[in-house]
Order: structure tokens, then sequence, then C-alpha cells
């Protein structure tokens, strides 16, 4: 899959990461997402395909329409029907949306995307997002997808929520090393409201959500970092703990894993940079 990414606008960075602009296929079945706590609204233009689970045999169909994509703790990918591949229309945009961003745009619980697309309502999309795909260039578009994300957002009247203070002490105070007990300590929270608060905005528990991003950080780290195994293991206790978490992911070793990426036998999107030309 040939794409670049690009930023939001500053009034969207709480809600939307980046988005991506898609100008082709090849070599999309070699492409894998990392679980994250992100996901997609995904401005399909008609193709048939499905959001596949790495290692198994789950398949979630994309809806020819706009969605919101499948969010939950595998590494997916994007698989498109062969016989629809010869008709898509270039470009297609996704929006990678931060780990709230799906309810702060939509103010809908998050665990409902838990096991399936979810496409947006006619009503949301004739107001929003009906003049997507008529621009001259991408500049346009991506400009009219900030104005128009931005009208969904302020629609919603989310104002600024706690839950922002604890994924902001989450990755940047304690990148990813800390326990929940910790996290309720600090917060003065119950760990039942903690979880249920995560569950409804994020999708995921504190403990899932910090276990995947943990993964995520290490694999974009040793690849992209150019760090070594040594200065890795400060996120896992030893080797034999690294082990077992790629495993139980990729079904992999690690140095496997890395070999695969080193020779161009799978790409990580989380592997790109971001291209704010």
């Amino acid at each position: 899959m040939i794409y670049n990414v690009f930023p939001p606008a500053k009034e969207l960075e709480e809600v939307v990461k980046q988005y991506v602009v898609i100008t082709s296929l090849e070599g999309i079945n070699s492409l894998l997402f990392l679980p994250n706590g992100c996901n997609f609204i995904v401005f399909n233009r008609g193709f048939d395909g499905h959001t596949e689970i790495y290692n198994d045999d789950r398949k979630f169909p994309i809806p020819k329409g706009y969605s919101i994509s499948v969010k939950n703790n595998k590494i997916k990918k994007f698989v498109v029907e062969e016989d629809s591949s010869h008709k898509i229309k270039f470009p297609l945009i996704l929006a990678e949306l931060t780990p709230i961003g799906f309810y702060k745009l939509f103010n809908k619980d998050a665990s409902i995307l838990k096991n399936d697309y979810l496409e947006i309502e006619e009503s949301i999309k004739e107001k929003y997002f009906k003049d997507l795909y008529t621009h001259a260039s991408i500049k346009e578009e991506l400009e009219y997808l900030n104005s128009s994300l931005n009208m969904l957002h302020l629609s919603q009247d989310n104002k600024y929520m706690c839950i922002q203070d604890v994924i902001d002490k989450i990755i940047n105070t304690y990148h990813f090393e800390v326990s929940v007990k910790k996290l309720l300590e600090e917060f003065n929270c119950s760990r039942s409201k903690l979880e249920r608060v995560f569950k409804k905005i994020i999708g995921l528990t504190p403990k899932n959500f910090i276990y995947i991003s943990k993964f995520c950080k290490t694999v974009v780290s040793y690849i992209e970092d150019d760090c070594c195994f040594s200065e890795m293991e400060y996120l896992y206790s030893d080797h034999s703990h690294m082990n077992a978490v790629f495993k139980k992911f990729f079904g992999l070793n690690p140095s496997i894993v890395f070999d695969d990426v080193t020779n161009k036998k799978i790409r990580i999107y989380q592997l790109q940079k971001l291209n704010i030309n």
C-alpha cells in the first residue's frame, strides 16, 4: 500500500492522530497495523474488502460507505477483494483517530467497535462529509475534513475529560511503565470506575490499553529508533517475557519478526514517519 500521512489541524489534535492518503494498494497484503488504542474512519469509495486478524481466521467486512474501523487488541491488516481492486478510485482517505477520538466525535460507547465496523449514519454523512472527494487537490480535501470533523466534534459538546489526564500520564510521564494500581492511587479513583470509563471512551480496559501500547512502542522503538535489545529490556522483565509477548501477538519470536521487517516480508504501519509537507 502506497500512502502518505498528514497531521490534523491543531484544534483536532485530541481527536485525530493523522490522515492517511492512499494512492495505491500495491503490497497491501504485507502491511500490518499494530494495536495501539487507535482506529480509523474509513472513507471508502466502494471497494470490497475486510479487516483480518493476523494469524487468525477472523474477518470483519468493511462497509462500502463511510465507517469506523474495528477496535480491539489484535494485529490487523486490510484485505481487498481481487475482483474489486481494479475498480478502486484513488486517493482513498482514512482518518486515524486518537484513543479517545471516536467517543469525542460520535459520543458513543467505544466498546461497540470490538467486533464490527460501525457505519456512519446517513444524516452525519450528509451534514459533514457529502463534499468529500469533490476537491481538486489533497490539500483541499484535508482542509475540508479538518473543518468537517471539527464541526462534528464541537456539535457533541464534549468538554475536557479526566481520562485525558490519565492517558497523558500513561504515555508521557510513565512511558507505559505503570500499573493500574498506581493510577488508581494517583487519581483517587476506584478500579471499577476507571475500567468503566476506559471501556466506554476507549473500548479497552486500562490494563489492556497499557499492555498493547507498550508492545507497539517496543516494536517501533526497536526498529525505527535503532534501539538494541539491551536498551529495550526496561519494557519487559527479561527476554523470555518479551518473547512471550511477541508470540502472543505475532505467533513468532521477536528476531523472526524483525528479520521479516528488514527483508520487507512484512511492513508495519506505525513505522511510517509523518509527512508534514
